[in-house]
């Protein structure tokens, strides 16, 4: 039997809810087994999500931290005195603004500049906030600056709310006021901050121009130090490192040389990294995509023979956290038996039944998951049951945990956050919390692959319990179509879900699920005025590479809103994953050779009232979809 390993840090402290609403949000699966305000953005351009390494050797993704309303990017010189002389303010502006969620970033571009120099840059002009050094141009091509000190602006979209000068004390080269009359940036982030209109969207940037980069694609100049590493680091290392998923370390010049003509290759057919929505639709955390700029610089590296470079451009290591990404957790469950790994075969689904031993209702915030054999362990995801229904099939199944294929094979009670090698654990917003009710079971789905030899896992799951003033629950809502038929031969069949919220719903993520004749996957909204709103697109949809999506930041949607599935699937011969050969009509069913259109989303709202209908029209929504 599971065991508890480790609990605890006192109390959670939320007041207990009526046993009614503990029932309510336990509102079955179709598998068949606070408040939010939005930044005034206007006619911004978007840039995308931006991503460096600063001077430190940390990833930096810009936008992404919890409480974030804007973000402000300024390009800076080592040599500007213009640029130079606003270090102070900067520094003062970034203090006063930081816990109000706006980020500050320095960012040096200049091709000439080593980060050897930029690192003793800031020491001497004492720059307080964090430095990115774009030796390969990336966030120069994404904001397109033309002089040093240009700043820009940012919403939590990456749209471009405000770019030009810092204030009006420099009229133009050589002439400048005693003092600025008007702060131009600084009223940009105050308009953010309180959500109100900015005035004026641009100014004239005055300093130092920015010279023409050299096309380092073109030229062949590319090296390992200045242009590559920063690429590896922030893309790649997360995983590829020791104790870690991938098979091999990226970490040096001798590891990245030895396997160049691989990763150029499997980045050029973007199959790694392992990131399958698609650009464009909204912004989701944890992005892994690499720019077509990025493959370029990797390619035309490999094709120039690897040069190494000065080692004065050679970032510092980035600093994984070891054990537990989000501290220690206040729950540790362990599985009670190892489960043994055969050296080769197909991969292996296996779930795991873990009692909490919870005696009260909890809110979580949050979960961890440490895999005890990385190399094995392609991904877990983790169900709620508190009707035993996991353990009994345990019970049948005389090796620890039990098989399935495509879901628990119960009617779960909710899901809790999944795992992803490389994946950063994440809490839900302040305030908020999953309710895991007490005595429930966590049942684990670990999905296993072959090594070359024999592994044996005995994993760990670690819960982090909400603040005890936490009040909002989260719950999970489902949109499916169980009426399903895809005919035999059909190389991109169509199907279509959809659900209409009853009330004003806040999404955070969501996870869109088929099996192997499922090829691609689009999910949008469109509101009661007729508006569409684009949620999540995978167009080349893998049933190994399926995932939980974030949005960077959460996504609201009126009542009456309907939200869209639209599914395409592939039952042709010409499809080598088709599990009937010949091809035969699929409908849907728990099996590998049948199919499901399906996408959950973790959600909540702004009154309990507006939740309870949400529950109860939710339940309504499954039952009449299990009846059919």
């Amino acid at each position: 039997m599971p065991a508890i390993v480790h609990t605890t840090k006192g109390s959670v402290g939320f007041a207990r809810f009526p046993a009614a609403v503990v029932a309510t949000l336990a509102i079955g699966c179709l598998l068949g087994s606070p408040h939010c305000r939005f930044i005034a953005a206007g006619d911004a351009r978007s840039t995308g999500r931006l991503k460096g390494i600063d001077l430190d050797g940390r990833l930096c993704r810009l936008g992404e931290r919890g409480d974030s309303k804007a973000v402000v990017v300024t390009f800076m010189s080592t040599q500007c005195p213009i640029s130079n002389s606003y270090v102070p303010q900067l520094n003062e502006l970034s203090s006063k603004y930081r816990r109000s969620g706006v980020e500050f970033y320095g960012v040096i571009s200049d091709p000439s500049v080593t980060r050897a120099d930029a690192i003793s840059h800031r020491a001497t002009y004492k720059v307080r906030f964090p430095v990115l050094f774009d030796g390969s141009g990336e966030l120069r091509l994404a904001l397109a600056p033309t002089h040093t000190p240009q700043v820009f602006v940012l919403d939590h979209r990456g749209r471009v709310l405000y770019t030009g000068a810092i204030d009006d004390r420099y009229v133009q080269l050589g002439r400048k006021k005693e003092a600025a009359e008007t702060s131009w940036l600084e009223d940009a982030v105050k308009s953010v901050v309180h959500g109100t209109p900015i005035a004026v969207a641009s100014t004239k940037p005055i300093g130092c121009q920015m010279e023409e980069p050299p096309n380092k694609t073109r030229e062949g100049s590319v090296t390992y130090t200045r242009d590559i590493a920063p690429i590896i680091q922030a893309h790649c290392s997360s995983c590829h490192r020791e104790n870690q998923s991938a098979p091999f370390p990226l970490l040096t010049y001798d590891d990245v040389s030895s396997h160049a003509n691989q990763i150029a290759e499997v980045t050029r057919d973007r199959y790694m990294p392992p990131w399958k929505p698609a650009p464009g639709f909204t912004r989701l955390r944890d992005e892994m995509r690499l720019s077509d700029h990025q493959i370029d610089l990797i390619d035309v590296w490999v094709e120039s023979g690897k040069p190494e470079g000065d080692p004065a451009d050679l970032p510092a290591p980035i600093r994984h956290v070891k054990g537990w990404k989000l501290g220690e957790p206040d729950l540790i469950l362990e599985m009670q038996e190892a489960f043994t790994v055969p050296a080769s075969g197909p991969d292996i689904r296996q779930y795991f039944v873990i009692p909490s031993r919870l005696t009260d209702d909890r809110l979580i915030t949050a979960i961890d998951f440490h895999p005890d054999t990385p190399q094995a362990v392609h991904h877990a995801s983790f169900y709620l049951d508190t009707r035993r229904a996991g353990r009994r099939l345990d019970e049948a199944d005389p090796a620890p945990g039990y098989s399935g294929f495509g879901g628990p094979q119960f009617e779960s009670q909710g899901t809790l956050t999944s795992w992803f090698p490389g994946m950063t654990p994440r809490k839900l917003p302040r305030g908020m919390g999953r309710l895991v009710a007490k005595g429930s079971d966590i049942v684990a789905e670990i999905h296993y692959v072959t090594t070359g030899k024999t592994e044996r896992d005995r994993s760990k799951i670690g819960l982090y319990f909400a603040h005890r003033s936490a009040r909002q629950l989260v719950v999970e809502v489902q949109v499916g179509n169980k009426d399903i038929e895809i005919p035999a031969g059909e190389s991109h069949h169509h199907e279509r879900a959809s659900y209409t919220l009853p009330a004003r719903t806040m999404l955070l993520d969501l996870v869109p699920h088929m099996h192997m004749l499922g090829s691609e996957v689009k999910v949008w909204a469109k509101s009661p005025d007729g508006r569409s709103k684009p949620l999540l697109w995978i167009k080349d949809w893998d049933f190994n590479w399926q995932g939980q999506y974030s949005f960077a930041k959460p996504v609201i949607l009126p009542q009456g809103t309907q939200i869209i599935v639209d599914a395409w699937f592939d039952n042709s011969s010409d499809n080598p994953l088709n599990p009937n050969s010949p091809p035969a009509t699929v409908r849907w069913g728990d099996n590998s050779t049948d199919e499901m259109l399906l996408c959950t989303f973790q959600c909540t709202c702004e009154t309990m009232d507006e939740l309870n209908e949400l529950i109860d029209h939710q339940r309504r929504y499954i039952s009449e979809a299990q009846k059919d």
